[in-house]
């Protein structure tokens, strides 16, 4: 199995699982097929505190889905690892995890031994004499290996961790073709993440300390539109890449259209909700998925081949 944005072919043939431990336990299957995906079926429930419970909750998904022996992928929610950028180290490329994992220590509230760690490289900045970066991630062993054997144990065939700034990543890929530079605002009940993106690149992510609670109670909308101007800025001075024109806000409802709206209008960029409703089965009801849903499915959604 692999670690963080590891690499892994897998054939298509049959459906895709993923599943996202957060404030709820996750499930979302898609069909991936010539290039587009359907969303078969997505669950969400409080996560019980008694792993057998777990357990038989998510085996009766997996039955009732058809899904035994399916891969999937395991993403995990903002607040159960550390994600942090630094200035690559000048080592060979088969020497980086190993390199980085060592410097990322001092960050930790806990001993190194008992962590996960991997690293992803963030794109080539523009400018002469800017250092190369990296994000690195580092988790707690322990609730990894309790995620990988309820999964197992409900039948499935886990074969990636990932985290949930990728699973966004992969999310906006699918749902935007690509083909342009993308501003996405991913929000869930008490924080958010910003982070601009374009195909299977991820530039700049940030964390927001509120998110659709706080959003609910008090109009943070210009709040919203001040850090997403100034990741914006950083973008545009240290990328030199394809201008942000878009904005998706995730996942959908009331609260999300209305932030949409207003930030979209402030900035003058071309604004709208994630909505499952295009990628769903002909004449099937669209789903309002759970904020750890849509982190299960932007797992799910790893292409053919997959990428870091």
């Amino acid at each position: 199995m692999q670690g963080f944005g590891g690499e892994v072919r897998i054939g298509r043939a049959r459906p895709a699982v993923g599943l996202c431990w957060g404030a709820q336990l996750a499930f979302s299957v898609v069909d991936v097929r010539d290039g587009r995906w359907r969303l078969r079926a997505s669950h969400s429930e409080a996560l019980a505190d008694d792993p057998d419970i777990r357990t038989r909750a998510l085996s009766r998904w997996v039955s009732r889905e058809r899904l035994r022996r399916c891969p999937a992928v395991l993403t995990l929610a903002p607040g159960t690892y550390h994600l942090t950028k630094m200035e690559r180290p000048a080592v060979p490329p088969e020497e980086l995890a190993a390199a980085v994992r060592w410097r990322v220590r001092e960050a930790l509230d806990y001993p190194l031994e008992e962590a996960v760690t991997d690293v992803f490289e963030v794109p080539a900045q523009g400018g002469a004499g800017r250092p190369p970066l990296v994000y690195v991630v580092a988790a707690r062993a322990a609730p990894l290996r309790e995620m990988v054997a309820l999964a197992r144990a409900a039948g499935l065939r886990p074969w990636k961790i990932d985290v949930a700034e990728l699973a966004l990543r992969n999310l906006v890929e699918w749902d935007e073709a690509g083909a342009e530079t993308v501003a996405a605002v991913y929000l869930m009940p008490d924080r958010g993440i910003i982070q601009i993106t374009r195909g299977d690149v991820l530039y700049l992510s940030r964390n927001l300390e509120y998110g659709l609670e706080a959003l609910a109670r008090a109009d943070l909308h210009e709040r919203v539109a001040l850090e997403l101007q100034r990741t914006m800025d950083y973008y545009d001075s240290h990328f030199g890449a394809a201008p942000v024109k878009h904005l998706l806000v995730m996942p959908g409802g009331e609260v999300a259209s209305r932030l949409a709206e207003s930030v979209g209008g402030s900035l003058g960029l071309a604004a709208r909700v994630w909505e499952a409703g295009p990628h769903m089965p002909e004449g099937a009801r669209s789903p309002e998925l759970t904020s750890d849903a849509l982190l299960a499915l932007g797992g799910a959604l790893n292409p053919p081949g997959g990428h870091a």
